[in-house]
Order: structure tokens, then sequence, then C-alpha cells
């Protein structure tokens, strides 16, 4: 289902993009994290806008023509994701030519298919951010040693906050730690490596906290990673989401397909 190492070999769409990207400027650009399936209902080609740096979200400049529903989406998910990780967030672009895949994510850059349902969009930009807050924003420093996680040819220091999040289910980004058992991860997706893992949980608490909160009850391992978010990365942030996952049917594979009801009145009436 992903692709996302620089080290693994990139598909021709994947290519291509990079290129369109390239050409554009961003010449800088590593991808890392997510390239998500299964794109749905092709669209007339639209073209991406390059992505100014933003110093909140009020500040990000989306592309000219990106749709008025996927900027309100966008601008209002912005808005709860933790702020200090917005401005590492250089490049945000939906597609709207029947990619592929639904989502990619890097360091610094989301690409999104913009022709899923408005409700899976959402649930999409949320876990490709989680790789732009964990793999961009929380970041360690070169006078503590290199760890042993590393994405594609790129080492975190010993110090970086994600390294506690990976340590509870992973001994490497790829190898999970002896005993760890499917019920210690949010979803099917979580268990393919550790950033997968944390974009997955990311994403899992925003849309499914309450849920999320009855399985950390039953599982020590969900409940470290559930207190890891809250700690790092959600102190202060508001519950605009009711999750509708219960998991009669066994974990499920992707918190993005998850039903869930969106509710941005809590969101406003914490504006205020």
């Amino acid at each position: 289902m992903r692709i996302g190492r620089p080290t693994e070999r990139i598909d021709f769409t994947l290519w291509a993009v990079m290129c369109i990207l390239t050409l554009m400027g961003i010449t800088t650009l590593l991808l890392r994290g997510s390239l998500l399936n299964d794109a749905k209902n092709a669209s007339p080609v639209r073209h991406f806008a390059e992505q100014e740096v933003a110093t909140s979200h009020n500040d990000l400049h989306l592309q000219a023509d990106i749709s008025s529903v996927h900027e309100g989406i966008l601008r209002t998910a912005l808005s709860i994701v933790p702020e200090h990780c917005v401005t590492s967030l250089n490049h945000l672009h939906v597609r709207y030519d029947n990619p592929k895949r639904r989502g990619l994510a890097g360091a610094t850059t989301i690409i999104l298919d913009g022709n899923q349902p408005d409700q899976e969009f959402r649930a999409l930009f949320f876990h490709e951010f989680g790789h732009v807050a964990d793999l961009g924003c929380i970041e360690g420093t070169d006078d503590h040693p290199m760890s042993i996680f590393k994405d594609g040819n790129m080492k975190m220091y010993a110090n970086d906050a994600s390294i506690a999040f990976y340590e509870i289910s992973w001994e490497d980004e790829f190898t999970k730690t002896q005993g760890a058992h499917p019920e210690d991860f949010v979803s099917g997706y979580a268990q393919t490596d550790a950033f997968e893992d944390f974009a997955e949980t990311f994403a899992y608490f925003i849309l499914q906290q309450e849920r999320f909160k009855e399985r950390a009850r039953e599982n020590s391992a969900l409940q470290k990673k559930y207190s890891w978010m809250r700690r790092h990365l959600f102190e202060s942030s508001p519950q605009v989401a009711q999750g509708l996952s219960t998991e009669r049917d066994g974990i499920p594979w992707d918190t993005t397909k998850l039903p869930y009801i969106w509710n941005p009145a809590i969101l406003a009436q914490h504006k205020k």
C-alpha cells in the first residue's frame, strides 16, 4: 500500500509527480512518509502551485485552483494540529488528475488526491500531517549520538522525542519488539513500520479519540502511545470528532477509512 522510502523503487506516477515539483523549483524536497492507494473518480487535470513557508495555518498559501471545499477542510484541519508543527509544512498540494496514490507525505510536503470523499480526504490529511509532525517538526540535536532508527538514508538523533514513541513497539524502523501483538497498534497499516505506526496513531487520536481511550485501558502499549501523543502534541487540542469505530470485525486496517462525525462547532467554541 505504501512505497514511500527514498531507497525503494519509485513507480512511474510518482516519478512524474516529482518531475513536476522539481520543475516548479522544489529542488531540495526529500520525500518521506507514506503513500496511500486506491484513488477514485477521475476528474480534469489541474496544476500545482508552489507553496510558501507558513508561520501559521492562516499564512499558508494554498494553490490557486484548489476547490473551496478542500480549502475549507484544510484550513480547519490545520487550525487544530499542533501549531508549532504547521511551520514545518512548506508545500501542500491537492491533485485532481486521478493519481494512483491517495496521499504522499515528506518531512515538509503533503500531496493529497482531491477525488476522495470529504470525510476521507480530511482523515488522509491528518495521517499525512502525522508524518510532517514526526519527521519534520520533532527533531533531535547533533550533540547527541545517532539512534538505531533511520528514515531511508537519514538517521535520527537519540534525543528525538519520536524515538520514545517508536520504542514502544519497535526495535528498529521495520522490526517489531519481541512480544508485540496486533492489538498494540491502532490499525493494521500501523504495523508496517515505525513511521506508519506514528502517522496512523496521530490520525486515530484526532478522529477516534474516545475509542482510542477505551482500547488503551485494556492495552499497555496503546496507553503509552496515547500518553505520548497527549504529552508531546495534543495537550490543549479540542476533541473535534466523534469516532464511530468499534472494531466489531477486528482491528481496522486503515484509520483513514473509519467513520466519524466531524464537529466544527466544538472548534468554533474553542477559538472564542
